[in-house]
């Protein structure tokens, strides 16, 4: 093997999830590889001095306050900037509502004593405090927050365009007053009553299991070539080298060809391919 390749585990960046593991929700996918195309790097550094810190709050939930529309980030699908050296399980990502189908509308209610602003709830309430798991809150300059629920197995992504309360102590009403998306949205949906009812536990999964091998292979192909591996380092990288050396360079080129589709479609996917999995079910 090429002595700059990586083997499959070194091709994975530091602080990754496991490239194999085949179960991350499509909107993190997305996130993994628009972090890994150099012209977002570069927005994201020429942007760090407007940026707002993310402030965490006693609850155990961030919040991010932005004083400004970020028009660069928007152009990449985000709402505001994230790191690219975080991961999809420690980077503050939120996806454009437009971009993102699965993103879910809702309203934010003060709780009070017999049910939510004073009427009386013939329903359980949800509470955003009581979502135990990563919770990020985005207060845009437009006055909406944008509320980020995720976990390697699932993404939960909510939009609140005139909150009624800002503290977390609230209660979460879903509101799907359009055909657009519908189904997608139905889908968030399930999965934040799953994850409210689990108490942070397993949350339980929406619709059939993809198969994402592709996508696995095509951030380890990505990650080696960008190291300046070659296609044929790739190709060992997933197939194993003795058995890559058995066929590379006969007469079928097959993983040679392989090899070349694999990284032509992993680039596209960095460049502008991963929008394309934001209109994907959940998972």
């Amino acid at each position: 093997m090429n002595d700059r390749a990586t083997s499959p585990r070194q091709s994975e960046r530091a602080g990754d999830p496991p490239a194999r593991d085949l179960r991350l929700p499509y909107a993190a996918w997305a996130w993994e590889y628009l972090r890994r195309n150099r012209d977002y790097a570069r927005s994201y550094r020429s942007s760090r001095a407007g940026r707002a810190r993310p402030v965490p709050l006693n609850t155990g939930a961030v919040l991010i306050r932005e004083k400004r529309r970020w028009s660069d980030a928007e152009k990449w699908g985000l709402l505001s900037f994230a790191d690219p050296e975080k991961s999809c399980e420690e980077a503050n990502v939120f996806w454009r509502p437009d971009r993102l189908a699965g993103a879910l509308p809702i309203q934010l209610l003060r709780l009070r004593g017999t049910g939510v602003d004073g009427e009386n709830a013939a329903h359980e309430e949800i509470e955003l405090c009581q979502l135990q798991t990563r919770r990020i809150m985005l207060d845009t300059v437009d006055g909406a927050r944008h509320i980020l629920l995720c976990g390697r197995r699932f993404w939960v992504q909510l939009v609140c365009e005139a909150p009624r309360s800002r503290a977390e102590n609230c209660a979460i009403a879903v509101r799907i007053d359009s055909i657009r998306h519908y189904q997608r949205r139905l889908d968030t949906a399930s999965q934040l009553l799953s994850l409210y009812h689990s108490a942070g536990g397993k949350i339980s999964l929406i619709g059939r299991s993809r198969d994402s091998t592709r996508l696995a292979q095509g951030l380890i192909a990505i990650d080696i070539v960008n190291a300046g591996g070659s296609h044929r380092d790739v190709a060992e990288a997933i197939y194993g080298a003795d058995k890559v050396a058995e066929r590379w360079g006969g007469p079928s080129c097959y993983y040679e060809d392989w090899a070349r589709r694999l990284v032509a479609r992993a680039r596209f996917m960095v460049n502008e391919g991963y929008l394309g999995l934001l209109g994907k079910k959940t998972l």
